[in-house]
């Protein structure tokens, strides 16, 4: 990997002729290692922005242990700023946005320490682009001058709406309460922004939906499917012993992921072992819940908690579960599974994230009965496409959406467009 600062062809965003220009990247969880969603596409995008343009991160991290990863972001970042998210402060930080009507997402990521060390990056240098992640880091820049582009990837004012459907009260009352604030918001910034970009077409109707007027277009998420090769994947002894097996994998401390690994594991696991007794479910994410470790306890349910590399334990099995009753956006875990060629067993809420190309790859359930049934017949029969056409319909899907090119025009088309006007989603 070359260094960010070595001299490329730089994109033309109103930098001096010959100069790359120079862009603000703001982020709300440090965007390395690319271990779960968020991060994939975020690194993915600062890969991209630092191929032909200049890039300061700015960005919070929770885990003491992503401060050594300082250095690695240096070879794409010109300046790397990352502040530790305190637990306690946070919290407090939420509470008081509670208690002051904002969301409390936004107070969660509130830190005056971060605010001025975006403001004097905002006066010490001239930014052609500001690209923030996330509706909680934008109250950083609400004021800056530069042409701002906000990547909310998900509409996450749903998702909390859905969270609250799942919840007891009080705490239904206060997801429903932050789904309104946020939602009101979202549209806010969605009018503020020059750009806001979202990970599917679905995302940017119920978007346009809420807010009303702004410019909202549709970047999807880019996955690198050669790394998913299974004929270039080993996998270990432990692996290989769990077969069949079906696998789930996801960061285990995020309540969609909690929610759909328990129903699975309660629902519809002792449906599909009745059919096949041998079959184990392995569950491969990072931090796993308290419920989640229970589950442990079962002979038939392994663990896999955090792991270096994630791509032999979806290479391995038998077939992808993803039974999510809460999602939002594209689940990267579907991706990872169509790319390594493993049949895929998903809920409707899910599937419909996909264009339909892909959808076609997937076997889809709500019902536990159902999806039993689904996961059964893929194990004992295979899935409904073979192993190589579901990777090069996802790899032709991805070539088709060029994705490298597209963002490389959302950033260009900024120039000419006023934040207050009417958006279309481009494809």
């Amino acid at each position: 990997m070359t260094s960010a600062s070595q001299t490329r062809c730089a994109l033309n965003l109103g930098a001096p002729s010959g100069k790359r220009p120079r862009i603000l990247f703001i982020v709300h969880r440090i965007p390395y290692p690319p271990n779960k969603g968020e991060k994939l596409r975020s690194f993915w995008e600062l890969k991209e922005l630092a191929k032909r343009s200049d890039v300061d991160l700015f960005a919070f991290y929770d885990d003491p242990e992503d401060a050594k990863y300082a250095n690695e972001l240096r070879r794409y970042c010109q300046r790397v700023y990352l502040e530790k998210l305190l637990y306690l402060s946070s919290r407090w930080n939420a509470v008081k946005a509670l208690a002051s009507g904002k969301p409390l997402s936004v107070g969660f990521f509130c830190s005056q320490k971060m605010a001025q060390r975006i403001s004097q990056a905002l006066r010490s240098n001239r930014y052609d682009r500001i690209l923030v992640v996330s509706s909680s880091m934008a109250q950083y820049v609400e004021e800056a001058e530069p042409v701002k582009i906000l990547d909310l990837v998900d509409v996450d004012s749903d998702k909390w709406s859905q969270y609250a459907e799942r919840q007891p009260w009080p705490g239904r009352w206060l997801w429903r309460e932050e789904a309104r604030r946020l939602s009101a918001y979202e549209s806010k910034l969605v009018r503020d922004f020059a750009a806001t970009l979202v990970c599917t077409d679905a995302e940017a109707a119920l978007l346009r939906s809420k807010a009303g007027q702004g410019n909202i277009q549709v970047l999807q998420n880019f996955l690198d499917i050669t790394k998913y090769d299974p004929r270039r994947v080993s996998l270990c002894e432990k692996v290989r012993h769990w077969q069949p097996y079906i696998v789930f994998s996801g960061s285990m401390d995020y309540f969609p992921n909690i929610d759909a690994a328990r129903y699975f594991a309660h629902d519809v696991l002792p449906l599909v072992r009745r059919e096949i007794p041998e079959a184990h479910f392995v569950i491969a994410g990072r931090n796993p819940h308290p419920s989640i470790l229970k589950l442990s306890s079962r002979p038939e349910v392994q663990l896999t908690g955090s792991v270096a590399d994630i791509k032999p334990y979806i290479c391995g099995a038998a077939v992808a579960v993803a039974p999510m009753r809460i999602a939002r956006g594209v689940q990267n875990k579907v991706l990872e599974a169509l790319a390594a060629g493993v049949p895929v067993v998903t809920t409707s809420i899910a599937a419909k994230a996909l264009p339909d190309s892909l959808q076609s790859l997937l076997s889809v359930a709500d019902e536990p009965h159902e999806f039993a049934a689904a996961v059964t017949r893929v194990v004992q029969h295979g899935g409904p496409v073979s192993s190589s056409s579901m990777r090069a319909a996802l790899r032709d899907h991805m070539e088709t959406q060029d994705l490298p090119r597209h963002l490389e025009r959302l950033l260009l088309a900024q120039d000419s467009r006023s934040p207050r006007d009417e958006g279309l989603t481009e494809r």
